[in-house]
C-alpha cells in the first residue's frame, strides 16, 4: 500500500531534495507538496497523509500556526509531523515539540537523516 508524505515547504531546492530522496530510495511514497501552511493544512485534510514534513517559516502561514490546527483536528491530530527548520537553537527544538512536531530536524536537510525519520514514521 502506498505512502503518502505531505511536505509544506516554500523552498524550491528543498523540495527538489526531498523529492529526489523519496524517488531514489524506491520506497513506495507518494510526495504531496506545498508551499504555505494554508496549502498544507488543505492538503492535509483532504488526502489525510501518513507524514508531514513541516517547515517553520512559511509564507502566508507559517508551521508555528499550522501545527497547532493539525493537532487540533481529529482527522490530522494523530498525523507524525516532523518540524523543519534552519532555526537550530535549543529553545526552538523545544517549542516544535510543545505544539505537537514529534521530530525536529534542522536545516540544511541531510538526505541519510531524512530518509531514516521517513522509514520510521512510515514504518517501512
Amino acid at each position: 500500500m502506498q505512502k503518502k508524505v505531505l511536505l509544506v515547504e516554500d523552498n524550491e531546492d528543498d523540495r527538489d531534495l526531498v523529492s529526489f530522496v523519496l524517488k531514489s530510495s524506491r520506497l513506495n511514497v507518494e510526495l504531496l507538496t506545498a508551499e504555505n501552511g494554508e496549502e498544507g493544512l488543505a492538503l492535509a485534510f483532504k488526502h489525510i497523509p501518513d507524514l508531514i514534513l513541516m517547515d517553520m517559516q512559511l509564507p502566508v502561514m507559517d508551521g508555528w500556526d499550522a501545527v497547532p490546527i493539525l493537532r487540533s483536528d481529529t482527522r490530522t491530530e494523530s498525523i507524525p509531523i516532523v518540524a523543519l527548520t534552519a532555526q537550530a537553537k535549543p529553545e526552538d527544538k523545544r517549542k516544535t515539540k510543545e505544539i505537537g512536531c514529534i521530530e525536529y530536524m534542522s536545516k540544511p536537510i541531510m538526505p541519510d537523516e531524512l530518509l531514516a525519520l521517513v522509514k520510521i514514521y512510515l514504518q517501512i
